[in-house]
């Protein structure tokens, strides 16, 4: 499998001094122990899901976003996992370099694509760590359980189907995103979420969730920009109306970032074509440097 490539530009202060991401991200090269960036251009799980596509595009426009942000430590960049019509052969793929990057000790910061490429993510994450006990930490208004031909709706369906050694915890779930017989099945799986509302009410909460995380052997999180409030994010799939506020996203990453747990991190569902002024672009990216940044202690 050839990955595809991403060539960084961007604005330069003063060429004497690296400051800005464009200057100090290099191509990966069988490093350990680094952040490393890995795309998945993939909007075919959106299609079947009945989706507006176009997040395909996202791994490209968001690496243009980072490009001139300030930033100083080190990161690798090993390039995107083209995905085709056979989404099952591209998760696959998707997971086999996931967990090449894993098994070096890197942490992994991946770029979708649709929300299918948690389930790549996932087979990645698994691949790596055979037999711990794993926690996924799903930031989204949906519960993406159902139970039909695999799409970008169907992931923890698929996970927790075949996998008793995982468990799955959602925060920010909105009744009206969700059916009674989603809940049901989150009922039958034992998922445990949060509701946007109680994420909003309880100043407690993520404290307590993280209290919860650090329990796990292994924990990986995903990011749907859908979950994000349609005038801060308009360009995804299915915009929402009352969605986390970017600040509010900000916190959280902020705040999951500190686990030392914590293995990979997916940003997904931004629709570079759906867009307007490429606004979800630029805040997947702040949000990706912001979540670096925590994670690394820079202020």
């Amino acid at each position: 499998m050839t990955l595809k490539k991403y060539s960084y530009f961007g604005r330069t202060d003063d060429p004497a001094i690296k400051e800005r991401f464009h200057q100090v991200v290099k191509d990966y090269n069988d490093e350990s122990q680094s952040d490393v960036i890995l795309g998945f251009m993939s909007d075919e799980g959106v299609r079947r899901n009945k989706g507006r596509v176009g997040a395909s595009l996202a791994p490209e426009k968001i690496r243009e976003k980072l490009a001139s942000l300030p930033f100083t430590s080190e990161i690798f960049d090993r390039g995107s996992v083209v995905g085709t019509e056979n989404l099952e052969a591209s998760q696959d793929e998707l997971g086999n370099e996931v967990s090449t990057l894993l098994k070096k000790n890197n942490f992994v910061l991946l770029f979708g694509g649709g929300h299918e490429t948690l389930y790549g993510h996932y087979l990645g994450v698994r691949d790596a760590f055979k037999d711990e006990k794993l926690c996924v930490l799903n930031i989204d208004a949906h519960f993406d359980l159902r139970n039909e031909t695999p799409s970008s709706g169907t992931m923890f369906h698929q996970i927790l189907s075949a996998d008793k050694n995982i468990d799955y915890h959602v925060l920010g779930i909105q009744p009206l995103g969700n059916t009674e017989t989603l809940f049901k099945t989150a009922e039958h799986f034992g998922v445990e979420y949060n509701t946007i509302d109680e994420f909003r009410e309880d100043k407690e909460l993520l404290m307590a969730l993280s209290e919860k995380l650090g329990n796990y052997d292994k924990v990986f999180m995903t990011l749907c920009m859908d979950s994000v409030k349609a005038s801060d994010a308009p360009g995804v799939s299915a915009p929402s109306p009352n969605g986390f506020t970017s600040l509010e996203i900000k916190t959280i990453l902020e705040h999951v970032a500190t686990l030392e747990n914590l293995v990979s991190f997916d940003i997904s569902e931004v629709s570079p074509e759906l867009d307007r002024d490429d606004m979800t672009s630029a805040l997947a990216a702040f949000l990706a440097v912001t979540f670096l940044n925590a994670k690394n202690n820079k202020s």
